[in-house]
């Protein structure tokens, strides 16, 4: 498929199927105003993730990378009404920001932003466990580490989500320690006992596995 094509039958996915309300949008251009990095989901990335959250029928989930808050909406909306995301972002700029985005969208009673080291308040969360779902979308170097996690701390049937799993194609040429992060966790992920897994060929990939043992 060319890359015309591909995007093409993206932007009509876009078209037909996302709607992105007034909050979702202002999320976005809130996320360029404040000088954030732009590496949030695209809309059509962010309804599938919704959609995946609930058929998984997840009640209780977590986020690793929060930025301004764009996909913790898309996972809040699809949790049910007591359903609770807990979402750790490192930048205490971030964390404030996405704070009022969760806010403004309604969700603060649904969504927990935590803000510090992800490794070090996963290790916090622990205690309880276990979890319907984790979505990764931060520190690339750490993604195996993350995926350790996941093993540990979710539910059977449980699912681990990953973002950037192509990397920008850098998965094929890795000379970063982010592309090799990337890497380290598609072939774990691949290859882990515990996991039923593919990379869903959306956007720059969406890592899934699901616990099954």
């Amino acid at each position: 498929m060319s890359d015309d094509l591909a995007q093409r039958l993206n932007q009509y996915v876009k078209d037909l199927f996302v709607r992105e309300d007034d909050i979702l949008r202002f999320v976005r251009h809130q996320t360029e105003a404040h000088g954030l990095p732009l590496i949030n989901l695209q809309p059509h990335e962010g309804k599938l993730l919704q959609l995946l959250v609930m058929l998984l029928g997840a009640e209780r989930a977590v986020e690793v990378g929060t930025l301004a808050g764009y996909s913790a909406i898309w996972i809040a909306r699809g949790l049910p009404a007591h359903g609770q995301l807990t979402t750790i972002e490192h930048s205490s700029k971030h964390a404030a920001l996405a704070r009022a985005h969760i806010e403004r969208a309604g969700l603060s009673d649904k969504v927990t932003v935590l803000q510090g080291d992800g490794r070090q308040i996963l290790r916090k969360l622990q205690v309880d466990a276990p979890y319907d779902l984790i979505f990764i979308d931060a520190d690339k170097v750490s993604y195996p580490h993350y995926l350790e996690w996941a093993a540990a701390n979710l539910r059977v049937g449980g699912a681990v989500l990953a973002h950037n799993a192509f990397w920008g194609g850098g998965i094929f040429r890795p000379d970063t320690a982010d592309g090799l992060g990337v890497v380290q966790f598609n072939q774990t992920l691949a290859d882990h006992p515990q996991f039923a897994s593919t990379i869903i060929e959306v956007g720059d990939g969406l890592a899934l596995g699901v616990k099954t043992s």
